[in-house]
Protein backbone atom coordinates (compact mmCIF):
# COMPACT_ATOMS: atom_id res chain seq x y z
CA UNK A 1 0.00 0.00 0.00
CA UNK A 2 3.13 2.29 0.62
CA UNK A 3 4.20 1.82 -3.16
CA UNK A 4 0.59 2.77 -3.91
CA UNK A 5 0.66 5.94 -2.02
CA UNK A 6 3.90 6.90 -3.67
CA UNK A 7 3.02 6.01 -7.24
CA UNK A 8 -0.25 7.91 -6.76
CA UNK A 9 2.34 11.15 -5.50
CA UNK A 10 4.28 10.53 -7.98
CA UNK A 11 1.53 10.37 -11.34
CA UNK A 12 -0.45 13.48 -10.01
CA UNK A 13 3.48 15.29 -10.34
CA UNK A 14 3.84 13.78 -13.83
CA UNK A 15 0.15 14.96 -14.89
CA UNK A 16 1.22 18.80 -13.51
CA UNK A 17 4.17 18.85 -14.97
CA UNK A 18 3.06 17.91 -18.73
CA UNK A 19 -0.23 20.47 -18.20
CA UNK A 20 2.29 23.45 -16.94
CA UNK A 21 4.45 22.64 -20.05
CA UNK A 22 1.45 22.27 -22.64
CA UNK A 23 0.08 25.67 -21.19
CA UNK A 24 3.60 27.29 -21.82
CA UNK A 25 3.67 25.64 -25.20
CA UNK A 26 0.53 26.62 -26.19
CA UNK A 27 1.19 30.31 -24.87
CA UNK A 28 4.50 30.56 -26.21
CA UNK A 29 2.89 29.32 -29.89
CA UNK A 30 -0.14 31.83 -29.97
CA UNK A 31 0.60 35.63 -31.49
CA UNK A 32 1.01 38.52 -28.91
CA UNK A 33 2.18 39.30 -25.50
CA UNK A 34 3.58 35.98 -24.11
CA UNK A 35 2.59 37.05 -20.49
CA UNK A 36 -0.93 38.01 -21.33
CA UNK A 37 -1.12 34.40 -23.14
CA UNK A 38 -0.09 32.77 -20.25
CA UNK A 39 -2.76 34.58 -18.12
CA UNK A 40 -5.36 33.42 -20.77
CA UNK A 41 -4.09 30.03 -20.86
CA UNK A 42 -3.60 29.12 -17.85
CA UNK A 43 -7.70 29.89 -16.84
CA UNK A 44 -8.05 26.83 -19.45
CA UNK A 45 -8.45 23.20 -18.95
CA UNK A 46 -6.26 20.97 -19.77
CA UNK A 47 -8.28 19.00 -22.29
CA UNK A 48 -8.85 22.26 -24.15
CA UNK A 49 -5.54 23.61 -24.02
CA UNK A 50 -4.44 20.04 -26.10
CA UNK A 51 -7.02 20.45 -28.80
CA UNK A 52 -6.64 23.97 -29.50
CA UNK A 53 -2.63 23.59 -29.12
CA UNK A 54 -2.79 20.42 -32.23
CA UNK A 55 -4.61 22.72 -34.19
CA UNK A 56 -2.28 25.24 -33.97
CA UNK A 57 0.58 22.59 -33.51
CA UNK A 58 -0.45 21.38 -36.91
CA UNK A 59 -0.77 24.52 -38.88
CA UNK A 60 2.65 24.79 -40.29
CA UNK A 61 3.05 21.20 -41.36
CA UNK A 62 5.99 20.75 -38.59
CA UNK A 63 4.24 19.85 -35.59
CA UNK A 64 6.21 18.90 -32.28
CA UNK A 65 3.82 16.33 -31.51
CA UNK A 66 2.88 13.43 -33.28
CA UNK A 67 -0.88 12.21 -33.36
CA UNK A 68 -0.33 9.41 -30.60
CA UNK A 69 1.38 11.80 -28.59
CA UNK A 70 -1.93 13.60 -28.90
CA UNK A 71 -3.83 10.91 -28.51
CA UNK A 72 -1.84 10.46 -24.69
CA UNK A 73 -2.42 13.83 -24.16
CA UNK A 74 -5.94 13.80 -24.67
CA UNK A 75 -6.37 10.53 -22.27
CA UNK A 76 -4.52 12.33 -19.52
CA UNK A 77 -7.74 13.92 -18.09
CA UNK A 78 -9.30 10.87 -17.98
CA UNK A 79 -7.26 8.28 -16.67
CA UNK A 80 -5.92 11.36 -13.96
CA UNK A 81 -9.75 11.68 -12.90
CA UNK A 82 -9.62 7.84 -12.32
CA UNK A 83 -6.13 8.56 -10.43
CA UNK A 84 -7.78 11.31 -8.04
CA UNK A 85 -11.61 10.20 -7.74
CA UNK A 86 -11.22 6.39 -7.81
CA UNK A 87 -8.36 4.57 -7.93
CA UNK A 88 -8.83 4.28 -4.01
CA UNK A 89 -12.49 3.73 -4.22
CA UNK A 90 -12.10 0.76 -6.54
CA UNK A 91 -10.22 -1.64 -4.22
CA UNK A 92 -11.44 -0.30 -0.49
CA UNK A 93 -14.74 -0.76 -0.41
CA UNK A 94 -14.60 -4.59 -1.26
CA UNK A 95 -15.02 -7.53 0.82
CA UNK A 96 -11.45 -9.46 1.86
CA UNK A 97 -12.45 -11.79 -0.77
CA UNK A 98 -11.98 -9.18 -4.09
CA UNK A 99 -9.86 -6.65 -2.48
CA UNK A 100 -6.45 -8.24 -3.53
CA UNK A 101 -7.61 -9.06 -6.45
CA UNK A 102 -8.87 -5.21 -7.28
CA UNK A 103 -5.91 -3.43 -5.74
CA UNK A 104 -3.43 -5.38 -8.02
CA UNK A 105 -5.71 -4.58 -10.79
CA UNK A 106 -5.88 -0.81 -9.84
CA UNK A 107 -1.75 -0.98 -8.78
CA UNK A 108 -0.80 -2.50 -12.58
CA UNK A 109 -3.26 0.80 -14.05
CA UNK A 110 -1.44 3.04 -11.79
CA UNK A 111 1.45 1.80 -12.39
CA UNK A 112 1.21 1.38 -16.77
CA UNK A 113 0.01 5.21 -16.83
CA UNK A 114 2.93 6.47 -14.63
CA UNK A 115 5.36 4.89 -16.79
CA UNK A 116 3.41 6.57 -19.78
CA UNK A 117 3.22 9.75 -18.14
CA UNK A 118 7.56 10.23 -16.96
CA UNK A 119 7.55 9.57 -20.57
CA UNK A 120 5.33 11.81 -22.18
CA UNK A 121 6.59 14.54 -19.06
CA UNK A 122 10.16 14.10 -20.31
CA UNK A 123 9.39 14.17 -24.27
CA UNK A 124 7.11 17.42 -23.49
CA UNK A 125 9.83 19.11 -21.12
CA UNK A 126 11.94 18.91 -24.04
CA UNK A 127 9.61 20.46 -26.74
CA UNK A 128 8.66 23.29 -24.15
CA UNK A 129 12.42 24.47 -24.34
CA UNK A 130 12.63 24.24 -27.47
CA UNK A 131 9.71 25.85 -28.74
CA UNK A 132 9.90 28.38 -26.60
CA UNK A 133 13.56 29.10 -28.45
CA UNK A 134 12.34 29.21 -31.52
CA UNK A 135 9.57 31.80 -31.02
CA UNK A 136 11.34 33.91 -29.16
CA UNK A 137 9.92 33.30 -25.36
CA UNK A 138 13.38 32.47 -24.01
Amino acid sequence: MDKFHLLVGKTILECQRIEHDIKLIYAGMLKGDFEENRYDVNNQTLGTVVIALEELDNSDGRPYFSQEDYKLLKDITRVRNWLVHRSYADFMYTNEYEWEQKFKKCYKKLRDFNERMEHLGDQVEAVRIEALRRYGRI
